[in-house]
């Protein structure tokens, strides 16, 4: 059985992380060093919960 409640939620994580990763300077996504494959991941999901805390809601007032 394929759970599908998730599958929009994935799909917008997904492509938030590939944006994300296509923002870094070239040389970050053409470097070969052995461990930058993770120095990139940790930075892309650290970069996505700083835009996710960084939302602030909107709150309405009404000064009349």
């Amino acid at each position: 059985m394929v759970e599908y409640r998730f599958f929009d939620y994935w799909e917008r994580e997904r492509a938030a992380r590939e944006r994300q990763r296509a923002a870094l300077p070239a040389s970050w996504r053409d470097d070969s060093l052995p461990r930058m494959h993770e120095v990139r991941e940790a930075y892309v999901e650290a970069m996505l919960d700083l835009k996710r805390s960084s939302r602030v809601p909107a709150v309405a007032t009404d000064d009349r």
